[in-house]
């Protein structure tokens, strides 16, 4: 086994994402050259293609997906397939060590073993830098749009709608999102582009139909960016000695009987998809032109205090269609079942796995 020390390089002009991850994580001593397949070739005595393969964000749903078109793909006997990703979750690590499958990600993590015991691992990966990771931009208006399809696919129009494949018409999903029609449109051709959508029909325009091609990796590259950016919404943090998240949930639905909102992260998670033993906090969401009403009742409770660190109640504005898109769960109002996913993806560590359970449970893709 070799194991080389860490070294990072900067992604050639032209060179896909993919390769570009693939080529970080190969140490320099070894001599390695691009392949016109879009693969790299490293001659350590023999010749030996690694062909990268996407896996988007890098969630265990991201490889599954991977795993189901790795069977129609015919590699030569000499090619190794290396699953690649922004950043690969633990549990996506042990699905891909489950299946003695080479892998790397843009954070700078490999690991690839080749014939005559050449390994490379890494172990202090040095990040490949943001901007080479990001093939949309992912704007206010994208992120929101992204979240309405999303969400949308759990929660289809009642009846029979002519037409739906999974996206709205481009008219309502900007009524709903408070966002003009041409930025909307704007955002649905850069889905198309990044083939998470499609456009299908003789209708074009405003009127056009769309189909979800992809929501699975939709979902995945959406929450990740969520997780990875920091928050820009109005919070107030509240404080209660009680550990009861039944208490907190009663406490917040007597104070907010006339504001509507809606419940995320951990308990919502546990209204939706039981998973965790243990409930840390309660994250809920009002519209932003409610937050200070809100923030005022919440912090005239005699058992409440606002603090900066160590609360159990976390208050955030948010956009409306998140509220529009709120359901009841056990009795809880509580958000939609991917922006349950990406407040738990956020979280890290425990919430990462509860995310990946309400996932498989709650969203399927």
């Amino acid at each position: 086994m070799d194991l080389f020390p860490d070294m990072v390089k900067t992604m050639p002009r032209g060179e896909n994402l993919s390769t570009a991850i693939l080529r970080n994580v190969i140490p320099s001593r070894l001599h390695s050259e691009s392949d016109p397949g879009g693969g790299i070739v490293i001659n350590d005595g023999q010749l030996i293609a690694l062909r990268p393969v996407w896996a988007g964000e890098g969630f265990p749903a991201d490889v599954i997906r991977v795993l189901d078109s790795l069977r129609s793909i015919d590699f030569e006997t000499s090619s190794i397939p290396v699953i690649t990703a922004r950043r690969m979750s633990p549990g996506a690590i042990r699905m891909l060590e489950e299946h003695a499958l080479a892998w790397a990600d843009a954070d700078g993590q490999a690991e690839i073993i080749m014939p005559g015991g050449l390994h490379i691992y890494r172990l202090k990966p040095k990040r490949l830098l943001d901007r080479t990771t990001t093939d949309l931009s992912w704007s206010r208006s994208s992120q929101a749009v992204a979240e309405y399809v999303l969400s949308r696919r759990g929660m289809p129009p009642q009846g029979h709608v002519p037409g739906w494949n999974g996206v709205d018409r481009l008219t309502q999903i900007a009524e709903a999102t408070g966002i003009s029609p041409g930025q909307v449109a704007k955002v649905l051709v850069a889905f198309d582009e990044e083939g998470y959508t499609a456009k299908f029909g003789p209708e074009r325009g405003p009127t056009s139909i769309r189909e979800l091609r992809e929501p699975g990796r939709l979902l995945s590259d959406w929450a990740g960016h969520f997780a990875r950016t920091s928050r820009k919404d109005r919070r107030s943090e509240l404080h209660t000695l009680s550990r009861d998240p039944s208490t907190w949930v009663d406490i917040v639905g007597s104070q907010l009987a006339s504001i509507p909102w809606a419940a995320s992260g951990w308990v919502a998670a546990d209204a939706v998809a039981p998973f965790a033993t243990s409930i840390p906090d309660l994250l809920i969401y009002v519209q932003e032109d409610h937050f200070e009403d809100a923030r005022a009742a919440l912090a005239s409770h005699d058992d409440l205090s606002e603090v900066d660190r160590g609360a159990r109640i976390h208050l955030h504005s948010a956009p409306s269609h998140v509220l529009t898109m709120r359901r009841f769960a056990a009795g809880l109002p509580v958000a939609s079942s991917v922006r349950i996913y990406a407040d738990l993806v956020r979280e890290g560590g425990r919430g990462a796995d509860a995310a990946e359970h309400l996932r498989e449970v709650s969203i399927g893709f």
